[in-house]
């Protein structure tokens, strides 16, 4: 009878490769039988249905709930595709048990509106739902009011007007415009007490830094009027604007996946801005601010034409 053994080395080898995919399969069971996050449209009443057909510019709602599996959830990504391709509309981390996130929107000019959301566990479980919202084709862009030539000062410009209602047009100082806070979206100020300077900024009541140029607003009612600005200021032609005579430059232009920020910094002549209403009585209004010319300075000024949704 032959015996046969194997070299200690060679046998060590085949006791850790066999030890390492036991761990591997192990491992790997282990990880299927994790529960992933759970995530759910919110239905209820006030909240948009799937495949709901409406008109351009229709304001609608949507939302989730979302709870945790064996993990804390870490991350939501929010994406709006539309016939234009796929914008993100958030993408924020976080650690969670539970939460909602809910979104008003307007309908842009596509097609189709397809909401995504997607969770990430601590475990990098997921989960994804979607709701799609389509456009009603005999529906037509919307008037716009036109403001020409408005000239908004900057803080020292004691005679100058600082303050804009897209509402009624109104200019306002800073004398009389805590009497007209509630009509109130647009405020200029030159950065300079800032670190580095905004120069010549677009704000409104509800940025952070504005108070710093005028103190009387951080005693204004709350919830403060908020007005957003999309960073990018060079993709429409001046002469597009010109042009324009229905909101949809304005709509294809600030989407309703857009994330705004509360100031426009470093204004220049030749730029065409998109902004939004995001608080106040005007909420959900948008518009386009093109700078026509502008004089540097704490007391200069800016002449811009100013086109917002009636």
């Amino acid at each position: 009878m032959i015996q046969y053994s194997y070299p200690s080395s060679a046998f060590t080898k085949i006791i850790i490769s066999l030890f390492v995919m036991l761990m591997f399969v192990f491992s790997c069971k282990k990880d299927n039988d994790k529960k992933p996050p759970t995530l759910n449209l919110i239905s209820e009443s006030g909240f948009i249905a799937d495949s709901t057909v409406v008109a351009i510019g229709f304001p609608y709602r949507i939302g989730i709930t979302a709870g945790k599996g064996d993990a804390a959830i870490t991350n939501l990504v929010v994406t709006l595709t539309t016939e234009n391709g796929m914008e993100t509309a958030l993408d924020s981390g976080m650690y969670s048990s539970d939460f909602s996130y809910i979104r008003n929107v307007s309908y842009g000019a596509s097609k189709f509106e397809k909401w995504s959301f997607t969770l990430r566990d601590k475990n990098g479980k997921s989960a994804s739902t979607s709701i799609t919202v389509l456009k009603d084709l005999t529906s037509a862009f919307g008037p716009i009011t036109t403001y020409s030539s408005v000239k908004l000062s900057a803080q020292d410009d004691a005679a100058g007007n600082s303050f804009f209602s897209v509402a009624s047009g109104n200019l306002y100082t800073e004398q009389n415009a805590e009497a007209n806070q509630s009509d109130i979206n647009i405020i200029t100020y030159y950065g300079d007490l800032l670190a580095p300077s905004t120069e010549f900024t677009l704000s409104s009541p509800g940025e952070s830094d504005v108070a710093t140029f005028y103190p009387m607003i951080a005693n204004w009612a709350i919830p403060k009027n908020e007005t957003r600005y999309k960073p990018d200021s060079l993709s429409i032609p001046q002469i597009v604007f010109d042009a324009a005579y229905n909101d949809s430059i304005i709509i294809t232009n600030y989407t309703s996946a857009t994330i705004g920020k509360r100031k426009f910094k470093t204004v220049r002549a030749g730029y065409v801005i998109p902004f939004q209403v995001t608080i106040g009585p005007s909420s959900g209004k948008r518009g386009l601010i093109k700078i026509k010319s502008i004089q540097e300075g704490t007391g200069g000024h800016i002449i811009a034409d100013i086109k917002v949704q009636k």
